[in-house]
């Protein structure tokens, strides 16, 4: 990793960078030379100097003719460092109590498009609880892979999952083709019963996908109605037919 690069990490952008170096590599210099190593404009020298004179990075020496500039010790950016690291660490329990007071509001997101709702996929797929209820048709020529996913890791023990689908042919085609067993179960809702969209319950979510006349889900954050869905889904699944190979 370059110096540069360093720099920036530790909260300089590219153009202060680019000035710290060349001042550290030049001593003490006036703006022209600093400009000029630094490959930027000497109005724009000023002002970055400027900047790094505010983060205590640069002192200035005032001359009667020209006003030259030093850098100060990089050591000053290891113990700004250490008092922001300090100042979070103070503060952290108050932006907690913040964070976990936004977490405990309903919040609803919507993904548009293919890429987007494929990242819901992924957070389904690191759940340890999933409960689907849908037809598979839409989903398998969509995203033909997670279904084959998800099944691979409930098998593994890493997720518990239970799809309630429609007596659809194929659906129970589908469900033929994955592996069955107390992490991962299928059950099939009546014959002539469809469901217009695929949805799922998962760490406290819901999520509503649809494919026509585009492919978005809406994900629902709430408590409440999660509970309720989960119970309206219970209802459902005890009633359903479960799977059977032959």
């Amino acid at each position: 990793m370059e110096i540069n690069e360093v720099l920036q990490k530790s909260g300089l952008t590219d153009k202060e960078a680019n000035v710290y170096m060349a001042l550290l590599e030049l001593g003490t210099a006036t703006v022209h030379p600093i400009a000029t190593k630094a490959g930027v404009k000497r109005p724009t020298a000023y002002l970055i100097l400027d900047q790094l004179k505010a983060k205590g990075l640069v002192s200035v020496i005032p001359r009667a003719k020209k006003v030259l500039y030093t850098a100060e010790s990089p050591e000053k950016i290891i113990q700004d460092l250490g008092r922001k690291q300090e100042l979070v660490k103070r503060f952290l329990p108050n932006m907690l109590a913040l964070y976990n007071t936004k977490t405990e509001k309903p919040q609803v997101l919507l993904y548009e498009g293919k890429e987007a709702v494929g990242e819901v996929y992924e957070k389904i797929l690191l759940a340890k609880k999933v409960d689907f209820f849908c037809t598979i048709t839409e989903a398998m020529s969509a995203f033909p892979e997670y279904p084959f996913r998800i099944n691979k890791t409930a098998m593994s023990g890493s997720m518990k999952f239970r799809e309630l689908l429609t007596s659809n042919p194929s659906d129970v085609e589908y469900s033929r083709k994955m592996q069955h067993g107390e992490n991962y179960q299928h059950r099939f809702l009546p014959p002539g019963m469809n469901l217009l969209t695929d949805n799922v319950l998962f760490d406290g979510n819901i999520v509503f996908f649809s494919y026509h006349p585009y492919i978005f889900a809406v994900q629902i954050s709430s408590k409440g109605i999660y509970q309720s869905l989960l119970t309206l889904f219970e209802v459902a699944w005890t009633a359903s037919k479960p799977f059977a190979s032959n």
